[in-house]
């Protein structure tokens, strides 16, 4: 199976925050340890806030 950057992104967002022990998580953060660019989880990130994922 395949998955598009958004829907890879918008995983490993949710993966990251759901181990992520305690408080917040600066998208900076995220994209060092996925190797993802800022931007895509940038707008991975607002997606989510509006679908009230996050």
């Amino acid at each position: 199976m395949r998955l598009t950057v958004y829907t890879n992104c918008s995983l490993r967002m949710l993966i990251y925050l759901g181990t992520k022990n305690e408080g917040f998580a600066a998208i900076s953060e995220v994209a060092r340890s996925y190797v993802i660019t800022e931007n895509h989880l940038t707008a991975v990130t607002h997606q989510l806030g509006r679908a009230g994922c996050m």
